[in-house]
Order: C-alpha cells, then sequence, then structure tokens
C-alpha cells in the first residue's frame, strides 16, 4: 500500500510542477502581449496623425496645383511676392522705417 501512496503523491506532485509551469508561461506571455499590443496600440496612433498630417499637406498641395494650372491672377500674385516681379509700367515702392515684426513697448 505504501508504494501506492508514493506513486499517486509523485503523480500530484508533477501535475502540480506541471499546472505551475503552464500558469507561469502563461503569465509571462499575457504580459508581453498586453505590453506589445499597448506598444504597438500607441505605434498606431501615432502613424494615423502622421497620416492626417500627410493628408492635410496633400490638400494643400493640391489646391496649388490647381491654381497654378487655372488661376493666372494667382500666379502674377506669386511672382509679385516671391521673385519680386513687376508689370510693365508700374511703379514700386519702398518703404524704409520701422520693421513690422518688432513689438511696441509702451510705458
Amino acid at each position: 500500500m505504501k508504494s501506492n501512496k508514493g506513486k499517486n503523491l509523485n503523480i500530484k506532485f508533477g501535475l502540480g510542477a506541471f499546472f505551475v509551469f503552464l500558469f507561469a508561461l502563461i503569465t509571462l506571455f499575457s504580459i508581453k502581449g498586453v505590453v506589445k499590443v499597448y506598444r504597438l496600440r500607441s505605434e498606431q496612433q501615432g502613424l494615423r496623425k502622421e497620416i492626417a498630417g500627410i493628408k492635410k499637406s496633400n490638400r494643400k498641395i493640391s489646391g496649388q496645383i490647381y491654381e497654378l494650372t487655372y488661376n493666372k491672377q494667382y500666379i502674377a500674385n506669386i511672382a509679385r511676392e516671391k521673385l519680386n516681379m513687376i508689370k510693365p509700367g508700374e511703379i514700386v515702392f519702398k518703404f524704409i522705417g520701422k520693421n513690422k515684426n518688432k513689438k511696441a513697448y509702451k510705458k
């Protein structure tokens, strides 16, 4: 009878050790999985923000392309502002004085 009791004890101990090991593995991998899911979700959120910014930039550039293709006044305004061009017969006035970007301080 003692031998059966010893075998039962060994089987119970083996099953207990197996379940503890299995529980440890499940816990370890589930924690790593949770951390990985959290990291991937935050990365996904960052990518969504980046995509939204790129889409906004694309809309702006598409509008500029449309204006440059079909709007002659838009092209003329860009030539005046960025390239300092003038139409024949126009007079350009340059004002020397206070810079617009400087702030006025009141006492």
